[in-house]
């Protein structure tokens, strides 16, 4: 059987360490990607348990080059990548267009839209080589307009448009690149922003994780799709 090779971005917490966590069940080699080192090294332990091999990457996504040299690294390695799966963003506020912070609203631009720009461009070359790659998104669909949401919503929106043109132009290809936009899940970044509020009606890290799975399986062939849950 061929060496099955993935990687999580986000990988420290919320709903990337639950799919790194469920994705070493059907992984031969794991890279988790974070910035929290401590939270990496719980979810290893628990990937190991599954006698997957995980190799854990701590590392700033938002610094330049930082990708394209793991995707260099991996290359020499396995020389593909059979599941990308993007998980890291950010949003720590909600706020009216006229009271948004400049450095805050960039900051999420880098690390919501231009990471994942760059996680496509250093990673198609691995995903091409792969017989099934597989690049799923998570992300956000929210109806256009929402007040208070200006800090973050137009990103994920613009987001969006560079997956589905990426899949579009990959058609050809083995590559299955999709988006998924969870309403609301039960996290700590939900819990930044909308404080207080019901848990039992938010989705949990589980559930989003199963979808991902389903996603990243050979057996799904749709591609260009923004997916809703």
């Amino acid at each position: 059987m061929k060496k099955i090779v993935s990687l999580v971005t986000g990988a420290s917490s919320g709903i990337g360490a639950e799919t790194a966590i469920q994705l070493s069940n059907v992984s031969d080699q794991i890279y988790i990607i974070g910035r929290n080192i401590k939270n990496l090294e719980i979810v290893n332990d628990k990937i190991i348990k599954n006698k997957c091999e995980c190799t854990i990457v701590p590392l700033d996504i938002t610094e330049d080059s930082v990708i394209s040299n793991l995707a260099k690294s991996m290359a020499k390695k396995d020389n593909k990548v059979d599941i990308v799966v993007s998980c890291a963003g950010i949003i720590d506020h909600l706020s009216p267009v006229d009271s948004i912070d400049e450095e805050r609203f960039k900051k999420i631009i880098e690390t919501n839209y231009l990471s994942n720009f760059r996680l496509i461009k250093s990673f198609h070359y691995l995903l091409k080589n792969s017989e099934n790659g597989r690049l799923v998104v998570v992300s956000s669909n929210q109806n256009n307009g929402n007040q208070y949401w200006g800090v973050y919503q137009p990103i994920m929106k613009a987001l969006n448009e560079l997956l589905i043109t990426y899949a579009n132009e990959n058609r050809k290809t083995n590559i299955k690149a999709n988006i998924l936009c969870p309403k609301a899940v039960n996290t700590n970044f939900r819990d930044k922003i909308m404080p207080g509020e019901n848990k039992n009606t938010l989705l949990s890290v589980n559930e989003v994780a199963k979808k991902i799975l389903e996603l990243t399986s050979k057996n799904f062939q749709e591609t260009g799709n923004i997916i809703n849950i």
